[in-house]
């Protein structure tokens, strides 16, 4: 339903008629789009019985009020991190908040923690994987360095998690032929190569971080590194 005033166009959101689908990344195996998603952590919004506003002229992309059960976004400039970030608020009953992403507010910052686990989770639910971060920081709009920080750190922990529970059961099959293999194979993608994330060339080639040394080794014989 549109609503039209001299200034301000106002979109009232339902379940009925949110946004267009947008175009589906599928040839990166995540199977929900841009659009998709924002409409997705709408209709999560409208759950928690808020009544959504979208306006194409606002002064930030988005804002809740927890109290009235109200939210406003711009339709325009609002991304689905910053929706995400407006529904943990909601999920946390935030009604104590600074200024817009105040970076020392412990609810602004506890927000923007939630939100990229959120978006990750559903990133994950829908096909996408570590191996595709840049294509989950280009559909949700996250901070580039926020997340990946978040992101990595929770990705490496549950690898540790799990190779620590079944550490005698992991059997390391690939030898050092096979690994140099690996390297050159990773090292050919790439024209100018000024440093190498090992976890990254493992999560690449799926295999396992009890492999680091191996590969950090093999790397340093291939760059004659001390």
């Amino acid at each position: 339903m549109w609503e039209a005033s001299a200034h301000v166009c106002i979109i009232c959101i339902n379940h009925n008629s949110v946004v267009s689908m947008g175009k589906r990344l599928e040839n990166n195996g995540f199977s929900m789009g841009r659009q998709e998603l924002l409409e997705y952590l709408l209709k999560e919004i409208e759950k928690c019985g808020f009544e959504i506003f979208a306006v194409d002229i606002f002064p930030i992309p988005a804002a809740v009020n927890v109290d009235k059960k109200l939210m406003i976004y711009n339709f325009k400039e609002a991304s689905p991190f910053e929706i995400a970030h407006e529904l943990i608020h909601i999920l946390n009953k935030d009604n104590h908040r600074g200024e817009y992403f105040d970076a020392i507010n412990p609810q602004e910052v506890r927000a923007n923690h939630e939100a990229i686990l959120l978006l990750w989770e559903i990133f994950e639910a829908n096909g996408g994987t570590y191996e595709y971060f840049n294509v989950f920081v280009d559909i949700t709009d996250a901070p580039f360095e926020l997340a990946y920080s978040i992101i990595s750190k929770e990705y490496s922990e549950m690898h540790e998690a799990i190779t620590e529970i079944f550490e005698d059961e992991i059997k390391v099959t690939i030898n050092k032929k096979e690994m140099h293999d690996y390297i050159v194979a990773y090292i050919s993608y790439f024209n100018v190569l000024e440093s190498v994330n090992i976890y990254h060339f493992l999560d690449h080639y799926h295999l396992n971080y009890c492999l680091y040394e191996l590969a950090e080794k093999e790397f340093q014989k291939i760059f004659k590194v001390a």
